[in-house]
Order: structure tokens, then sequence, then C-alpha cells
């Protein structure tokens, strides 16, 4: 897939029909509407059910014993479904009128940049502890979209060993800024491999200098097997699931090289919580300091399973921590959404690049647009790519 450049898709595009650009369901705008809405509510659906359905599941036992947790569990699903059926359904209603607004011609950034950035107002939609988490990862998809640009470009080289060695940044800061906020009745929500214990604080009655109940190779073992066996369930899925018409041939195909997620997610705990043990006991007390250390030397288990997407993440995890402590200290002007109006830029600018720099936009955008329209912006896609080549000949 190529990118499109302003010059080709304004020849091109500029002067199309709306329905051919933005609704070929209905050459009627207001006619058209229903279908969108349809489409938009289904595929949100669709989408989320699987997201909460994996939340459920991660919550075990928890969701068993409260209906509270259950009854909360809708609301923040209804409420994510609402946010896509809005951003989904709303995008080529403000593409119509914007294409009305500039003499009846589409635009390369008032096709879906700008229409996107706007809708992107509806993340207000999420309660404020899951919106932060909505956000996170839409950073965490930009980051990921100009680095891919910028090494296009010839600019930089994301192989193995920068990855890693991204990672192993990342995951030390955020494990000390987690352990920092230990103590907090409301911590910062997030969504990570696992949670540090809290810094233990030394006291008369205290055993042991370690953050955590009995043996120390109990507690390392048992934080490895759990979360191998998490990301052995998760690859097995990926593997198996897709073969359940016969499920001997898709169990006979599982090599070992189907293990390295797992062995990242187990070793990336094992090492930490061994370095965490050998510091507290070399020491005589725990400290949040000992997270630096452990946390990059664990990043080495990232070597397993590299990934551009997870290493990123890692640092935008540890900046959203820090903001919060910025925030705090009031160095950031509370009064002004600076996360939710960075959310519109990066919405806008991500379903941008699916369409005009397909080449180097992440993936999971791909796969969040076609789900959540049920199809329909593949359908735009292809009308597009059609226009440019009858253009081209």
């Amino acid at each position: 897939m190529a990118e499109v450049s302003k010059h080709m898709f304004e020849q091109a595009c500029s002067g199309l029909e709306c329905h051919y650009m933005m609704h070929p369901w209905n050459e009627s705008c207001l006619k058209a509407i229903p279908h969108t809405a349809k489409a938009s509510l289904i595929g949100s659906a669709k989408f989320y059910s699987v997201i909460y359905l994996a939340q459920i599941a991660m919550r075990g036992t928890k969701m068993l014993r409260s209906k509270e947790e259950w009854f909360r569990m809708g609301e923040y699903y209804a409420r994510s479904t609402a946010l896509g059926f809005l951003v989904c359904g709303s995008a080529p209603v403000l593409g119509c009128v914007l294409r009305r607004l500039t003499g009846d011609k589409f635009g390369y950034y008032t096709y879906l940049l700008v229409p996107n950035m706007i809708n992107g107002l509806s993340i207000y939609l999420e309660p404020p502890h899951r919106r932060g988490l909505v956000i996170n990862l839409f950073c965490n998809l930009m980051i990921e979209y100009w680095l891919r640009t910028l090494e296009k470009a010839g600019y930089l080289v994301m192989n193995k060993s920068k990855q890693t060695f991204l990672f192993m940044i990342g995951s030390a800061a955020l494990f000390y800024l987690m352990r920092l906020e230990g103590d907090k009745e409301h911590r910062t929500p997030l969504f990570w491999l696992f949670t540090p214990e809290k810094v233990k604080r030394k006291t008369e009655d205290s055993k042991g200098a370690c953050p955590h109940k009995g043996p120390c190779n109990k507690h390392i073992l048992k934080g490895f097997t759990k979360l191998f066996g998490a990301g052995a369930a998760i690859t097995l899925a990926r593997l198996v699931l897709p073969r359940l018409r016969n499920p001997a041939r898709a169990f006979a195909s599982i090599r070992p090289h189907h293990f390295k997620m797992a062995m990242f997610f187990g070793s990336y705990i094992g090492i930490y919580r061994a370095i965490i043990c050998y510091l507290c006991r070399r020491r005589g007390y725990d400290s949040a300091l000992y997270a630096l250390p452990a946390g990059y030397v664990a990043g080495l288990a990232f070597y397993f399973n590299p990934s551009v997407g997870f290493s990123i993440a890692a640092v935008t995890a540890a900046a959203k921590l820090y903001s919060t402590i910025l925030y705090e200290k009031r160095l950031l002007p509370a009064s002004v959404p600076l996360p939710e109006l960075l959310y519109c830029a990066c919405q806008g600018t991500l379903f941008h690049a699916r369409f005009m720099h397909p080449d180097v936009c992440p993936k999971y955008t791909f796969n969040l647009m076609k789900s959540v329209s049920n199809g329909c912006t593949e359908l735009l896609y292809a009308n597009m790519l059609e226009a440019l080549k009858r253009a081209a000949f």
C-alpha cells in the first residue's frame, strides 16, 4: 500500500460527490445516516465485547464474588460502545458538512483528519479513570506511527537491540514511579503486565526486608509461572482458535518458537522480583529506588519477543505516571484538558494515516477502523483507490 500525497488526492478526489467518498451505500447524505449508524453500532458492540470479555477473564474470581463488578463492567461496556458508535457514525456527517463549507470540494486534511479530530471529543463518554487508558493507547499508536515514518525516511532504524533498550529504560522508570505511588489511596489507572509490590516500611514487628510474604524463591516462581501461563494461553489461543475445525492439527503445529511471548512475560516478572529480593536482603531494607535497576535488567526479557508497540507502551506509561505528579504539583494546568485534546489530535492523525500513509500506519489502527465501522472504512478506502487509478490513467 503506497502513500497518497496531497497533490494526488486533490487531483483525483477533490471534485467527487460526497456519497462516493463518504457514504456509498446511499446517495443522500441524510438517508445514509441510518445505515452508517447501524453499522457503527454493530461494529462497536462486537469490537468492545471481545475487549471486555478478556478483561472479565483477567479479573477471574473477583468478578464472580461481586454483582457490583458486573454492573460496573456493563456500564463501562455501554460507554465504550457509545464512544465507538459516535466516532464512527459521525465521521461521514462531519465530512459532508466540511465539504459543503469548503466549496463542495474534499480537501486532503478535511476528508478524514479534521472530522476525526472533532469527533474525538466523544472521549468524554468514557469515565475519567478509564479515559486515561484509551488516551494512552492512542499516544502509543501515534508515537509508533512517527517512528515508522522516520524509519521510512532513513532517519532512524528501530532494530531489535534499540527496541529492547527503549523497553529497558521505560520499565525502569515505570516500576520506580509505580512503587512511589504505592501508598496512595487512588492510584493512576494503568494496564500493564503486573503491578509491583508496595515499598515495605521497616517497623519493629516486620520480619524480613522483602516486600512480600513467604520465601523469596516461592514468590519469584509464582510470578514466573503465572505470567508464563498467561503468555502461553494468548499464543495458543491465536494459534488454535482459527483452526477449531481441526484442533488435532492445530496442536500438532505448535513449535518452541510459539512460546516466545510466554518466556518474555515469565522472565520479565521473574528477573524483576529476583533483583528486588536480592537488594532488600543485601541492604536490609526496601526502597522504591530498587525498582530502577530491577526494571532495567528485567527489560532484557523483552529480547525474547520484541515489538515496537510494546517498547513505546513502557515509556508512555511512565510518562503518564510522571504527568500525574506534575498535575499534583500544579506544574501542569488542570483547567486545560490537555489529555483529551491530545487524544483528538492522535485520533484524527491516525485515521488520516490509515488512508493516506498506510505503509507506516500501525496495524492496530487498521483493525480498529475496520471492526468498529463493521467494514465500511474498507469500502471507502477501495473507492478512494479506484478514483486514484482513474486519475492516473
